[in-house]
């Protein structure tokens, strides 16, 4: 017998929330450390539960080893994101979220052209 599809949305019930977030932060953990382990790559995890408790995760090395690297990244490649297929899209939240960072993205590509078109800034065109 099959699993039921999950309706993903906010869970009312507080406690139910908990334990829900609880088992999936365990989830989660596992597979980012399978990850780690299986890819042979950098993996850094920060949760907060919905109680402010902070749970972190980091595969060989440490989480600020990982946070410094990716600090240290040209800004134009800290946006990067999964860009899958929309059509793989299952939820309102997904959807909501890929919005949100599509938004993002585009106030920083608009911030970027703000400053070459800034008073005293050389620009070349391209033929």
């Amino acid at each position: 017998m099959g699993r039921v599809k999950l309706q993903i949305k906010k869970i009312e019930n507080t406690t139910n929330r908990q334990v829900t977030f609880s088992k999936r932060r365990n989830g989660l953990i596992k597979k980012a450390y399978e990850l780690s382990v299986l890819c042979d790559v950098d993996v850094a995890l920060i949760m907060f539960s919905p109680s402010g408790r902070v749970s972190i995760f980091s595969g060989n090395r440490s989480i600020e080893d990982i946070m410094a690297r990716y600090v240290n990244l040209p800004e134009h490649e800290r946006g990067r994101i999964y860009e899958g297929d929309p059509a793989e899209i299952m939820s309102l939240c997904e959807a909501e979220y890929r919005e949100q960072i599509l938004e993002e993205n585009l106030k920083q590509i608009r911030h970027v052209l703000q400053d070459y078109n800034s008073p005293g800034v050389q620009t070349s065109q391209v033929p």
